[in-house]
């Protein structure tokens, strides 16, 4: 897998920086969250707790998967920004089991 950054934009005010990004992924399918997670916080040393990937998507048949991502410099400042369905998707809080 290749990654290449296509935008990197820093936000001071919500402590993060936010990425548009494409990786290339030639004859595998499209790559998990947890490895695109993975993939992101080596290119970019930073530690995966802080990345939240906001989606990725693959287009039908191609080998190139576009996603949005934000690197936080601390969780709590996910915890507070972050709507819980996206904390859930990148595991950083267990789903309410409903009574």
């Amino acid at each position: 897998m290749e990654l290449q950054i296509l935008e990197k934009r820093n936000n001071p005010l919500l402590h993060r920086l936010e990425l548009k990004f494409v990786i290339k992924h030639e004859k595998e399918k499209t790559p998990s969250r947890e490895d695109v997670r993975n993939l992101i916080a080596a290119n970019m040393n930073a530690d995966k707790r802080y990345v939240i990937l906001q989606y990725i998507h693959t287009p039908f048949g191609s080998n190139e998967s576009k996603g949005y991502a934000k690197i936080y410099e601390s969780v709590e400042h996910a915890m507070k920004v972050e709507p819980e369905y996206i904390l859930i998707r990148n595991r950083l809080i267990k789903k309410k089991e409903e009574a």
